[in-house]
């Protein structure tokens, strides 16, 4: 902590810097990528599209990707037919990255057992991350 000898108002002292960005950023891309080697869709491509989210999440940690494991979802109900691919409800066990838990030091989730719906992309057993950029 420092002192403003002008205004008297005390100030926190941050050091830690996003590699990106090279601002303090609620360190929420910071939190992501330490991250990283801890999970993996078995895809590269897929891999790097979600890390570069996560990586531009600064403000907000609910803006950025997340790779969730299938077995994270339950209630699987096929609905139709859509654009893309198959559509399905299911319920989302965890429900989404809110915001860093310093106290737990781990992510506060936000509407866990959250209905969703799953789009299934076809012929993406191949994705490219050209692809990704265009889904």
């Amino acid at each position: 902590m420092t002192q403003d000898p002008e205004t008297k108002n005390y100030m926190v002292v941050l050091n830690d810097i996003c590699e990106i960005c090279y601002n303090i950023c609620n360190n929420y891309a910071k939190r992501f990528q330490q991250n990283f080697e801890n999970w993996t869709s078995g895809n590269d491509d897929v891999d790097i599209f979600i890390q570069g989210t996560q990586l531009s999440a600064h403000n907000y940690a609910s803006d950025a990707l997340e790779w969730i494991p299938y077995d994270r979802f339950h209630n699987i109900e096929y609905i139709a037919e859509g654009g893309f691919g198959k559509v399905y409800r299911a319920i989302w066990i965890d429900g989404h990255i809110d915001k860093w838990d310093n106290k737990n030091q781990n992510w506060k989730r936000e509407d866990p057992n959250k209905i969703v719906a799953l789009k299934s992309l076809n012929n993406s057993t191949n994705v490219t991350l050209e692809f990704m950029n265009e889904v």
